[in-house]
């Protein structure tokens, strides 16, 4: 049985490669990505590297050719252009006869959700049930580390966690358990057609999550709520693009928008994002982490360079 993973040198796709690893040979592992020198060392380890851009769909064709399952990683981009590359992925999978294609989704799939990136992973899962391919979709919820690396550290660092969502819940994950959530998905029978919600145990608010990061770091962290308004506001002052831009990587802000970032407030806030489940050791065998642990494993990144 051969693998394919897309976007193969980023994070994810590296993560989830080391565990594919420990249960496939290296030849039957196709890692698809634009930079394939990135991953020179996993070539040399057996593993087949192949160049493949999702904006060019025959290099893709060539990319996925010989490979029999796929996790078809959501690229960055959120909008019409991960649309449209989401799509010309799948198209290449089809023509390279890849049988079953296990997509990174999100949880809060719903059409009324006013959350930019909603829109997108609504019409990926569309395509691929059309596509005639067998499909999983991993709807994982936020990453527990963008909160103890990205959020978390400034909040700890100004004391003050501010956010405009008041009550609504999500159940961090840690990406840990997205990735071998993915890996068992790839490498066991019986998840066709499946949606698994991938969540952490426990729905928190953002004030819950000031509260542990209080607790882990022994520093004081205030909640404080402001309108939609008010912290696009303070986005627009610190200079934050409105839209994604290829590339871009702020300090605490991560490759997202204002405006991506604000309409996924507002559908946390009305309540999308509040899902839990027990997917992670359905698939795993093992309980998903907890975000107090994740700002454990993570104590110092959350702490202030002094």
């Amino acid at each position: 049985m051969s693998i394919i993973v897309t976007g193969a040198s980023g994070s994810f796709g590296r993560m989830v490669t080391e565990l594919l690893l420990q249960r496939v040979e290296p030849a039957n592992l196709i890692l698809v990505t634009r930079t394939p020198d990135k991953l020179a060392s996993l070539a040399e380890r057996g593993v087949q590297v192949r160049y493949g851009d999702f904006d060019d769909a025959e290099s893709l064709r060539s990319a996925f050719a010989g490979g029999q399952r796929m996790l078809l990683i959501s690229t960055l981009d959120v909008g019409e252009r991960r649309r449209r590359q989401h799509k010309t992925a799948i198209e290449a999978a089809v023509a390279a006869r890849v049988e079953h294609i296990a997509y990174t989704s999100s949880t809060g799939i719903h059409p009324r959700s006013p959350a930019f990136v909603i829109e997108d992973h609504l019409a990926t899962e569309e395509r691929l049930r059309q596509s005639g391919v067998a499909y999983t979709f991993l709807r994982d919820a936020q990453y527990a580390e963008v909160i103890a690396t990205m959020m978390a550290p400034m909040a700890i660092a100004t004391g003050q966690w501010v956010s405009s969502v008041d009550r609504g819940c999500i159940a961090f994950v840690s990406k840990q358990d997205c990735v071998a959530a993915a890996a068992a998905v790839l490498t066991t029978p019986g998840h066709e057609g499946a949606a698994y919600e991938i969540t952490g145990p426990e729905l928190l608010t953002f004030r819950d999550a000031a509260a542990i990061a209080a607790e882990v770091s022994g520093r004081s962290v205030e909640f404080v709520l402001v309108t939609h308004d008010e912290m696009q506001a303070r986005f627009d002052a610190a200079g934050v693009p409105r839209r994604y831009v290829e590339g871009m990587q702020l300090d605490h802000i991560g490759p997202w928008g204002s405006e991506e970032m604000m309409s996924y407030e507002r559908a946390v806030d009305a309540g999308y994002f509040s899902i839990c489940s027990h997917h992670v050791e359905l698939l795993t065998g093992r309980p998903a982490k907890s975000l107090r642990e994740v700002f454990i494993e993570n104590r110092d990144a959350l702490m202030p360079k002094v």
